[in-house]
């Protein structure tokens, strides 16, 4: 009798061993498939949030927002900054139109600046415009040049007559005088105004007006008027010289 009832207990406790090891291996997949679903979940619901905030950000930058600059515009906007940052000087002065060098040049020889160019870019158009002939006087402005190219023409006038400051350098007769005007040396003819040339010192200054000659506008431009600013003269028999650069009067 008591050797039956020791089988029946190992029976209970292997019973009961095999049992608490079921119910471990049952928790632990359990756990398992109950943390994968749990992280399945959390997926799903942070992907539309993701999306919504790459479309919100895709909205913000086509309405302008945050504007982006393509690679182009940029090369764009630095070509024009650096076109601003090299704009050619403009300078002003007056010649005496030669003729037409090419289909987009014209020669003229300045008559009041220290410049040897002679050959000036001028659009075709405009060279039919004004109708020039050649000795006819022209006032222009034009661009310094860069690269050895001609300076180019901005723009252009046919004044009727003009006022240059200079010195008187000599009569060549009695009908055309030498003027020297900003390192350019100028023959005029001075019918009009002989009678107040004719007694003056060389290298007197003096303001000149003058005109394309009426006549033959290739002959030399004709002196309308002449202010004299610096000459000798006797005051009571003695000499003296005007140094306020003002036209002189007789006492």
């Amino acid at each position: 009798m008591r050797i039956k009832k020791s089988n029946s207990n190992k029976k209970w406790i292997l019973g009961l061993i095999i049992g608490v090891i079921l119910g471990l291996v049952g928790g632990v997949v359990a756990g398992y498939y109950i943390s994968s679903h749990i992280a399945t979940q959390k997926q799903q619901v942070s992907s539309p949030a993701s999306t919504q905030q790459q479309s919100q950000a895709e909205s913000t930058t086509s309405s302008g927002v945050l504007p982006q600059t393509s690679k182009s515009q940029q090369n764009q906007q630095q070509a024009q900054e650096g076109t601003n940052l090299q704009k050619p000087k403009t300078y002003k002065a007056y010649g005496r139109y030669l003729g037409e060098a090419d289909r987009h040049s014209i020669e003229v020889n300045l008559l009041n600046t220290s410049f040897d160019y002679k050959t000036f870019e001028f659009e075709p158009a405009n060279i039919q415009k004004y109708n020039l002939q050649p000795g006819q006087i022209v006032e222009l402005e034009f661009e310094e040049p860069h690269d050895g190219r001609n300076p180019k023409i901005t723009n252009l006038n046919v004044p009727d007559e003009i006022t240059l400051k200079g010195k008187f350098i000599g009569l060549a007769d009695n009908n055309f005088a030498e003027f020297l005007f900003d390192q350019k040396h100028v023959v005029l003819q001075i019918t009009a105004v002989s009678d107040k040339i004719s007694y003056l010192d060389e290298n007197t200054d003096v303001e000149v007006t003058f005109k394309t000659n009426p006549q033959d506008p290739n002959s030399n431009p004709v002196v309308t008027d002449i202010k004299i600013f610096e000459i000798k003269y006797k005051r009571g028999g003695a000499p003296c010289i005007n140094t306020a650069r003002e036209p002189l009067f007789e006492f």
